[in-house]
């Protein structure tokens, strides 16, 4: 991996999926997994390296067998977050620590159970935070409202790591002196993210990659 790369996606992947009662990661998503979906579009987009935070007891056996080969294989890493049950913000701040080692120019929070996200929001909100400068964030959003992905500055990381427990990185959008740049999209389909039964059984029925 380069010094000083690009945009670097920090793959949110060591949810407990308390309310869906398995693990989500793993249920099917036409012939793939949801996990698997939305790694595959990472790898194969305009970030630089993604890293996958994970639960210490994972073994990605919902990660198709493609993705552990070349060339993909060399995209990505997994990253085990010992404090994953005390809530999303230590995931992210192991994603964090990670991809602050490479220099990046800006890290992307990136949901592992959002599969309706289209790889073209990816590439599209890497390149308008790379033509920018200085911009402490740059978030997808629909109707004004900002939606995962999120690209932050890597200097936005020291406010970052004082989040605790389930505190999202979103909360850092409540400081009014924190101004960034918001992306409208125009499908709020395409951030869909699937936390219960009824989210599954409502993907299963849209006829997305099914």
């Amino acid at each position: 991996m380069r010094d000083k790369c690009g945009v670097i996606a920090v793959y949110l992947a060591a949810g407990k999926s308390r309310r869906m009662g398995v693990n989500k990661l793993a249920l099917p998503f036409g012939k793939k997994t949801i996990g698997h979906s939305v790694l595959e579009k990472a790898v194969n987009s305009k970030l630089d390296y993604t890293i996958v935070v994970k639960r210490e007891e994972d073994a990605l056996d919902w990660i198709d067998d493609p993705l552990f080969a070349p060339p993909f294989r060399e995209r990505w890493k997994p990253v085990e977050c010992r404090e994953a049950d005390k809530g999303q913000a230590h995931s992210v701040q192991s994603g964090l620590l990670a991809a602050m080692e490479m220099e990046p120019k800006g890290i992307m929070v990136l949901l592992a159970d959002q599969p309706l996200l289209p790889l073209g929001i990816i590439n599209d909100l890497v390149s308008r935070y790379l033509q920018q400068d200085h911009v402490p964030f740059l978030a997808a959003g629909f109707q004004g409202i900002p939606r995962p992905p999120i690209i932050f500055s890597p200097q936005m990381v020291p406010e970052l790591l004082e989040l605790e427990g389930d505190a999202g990185a979103r909360q850092l959008f409540k400081k009014k002196e924190l101004t960034g740049m918001l992306v409208d999209y125009e499908n709020e389909a395409d951030f869909f993210d699937v936390d219960t039964k009824n989210d599954y059984q409502w993907l299963k029925g849209c006829g997305h990659g099914w």
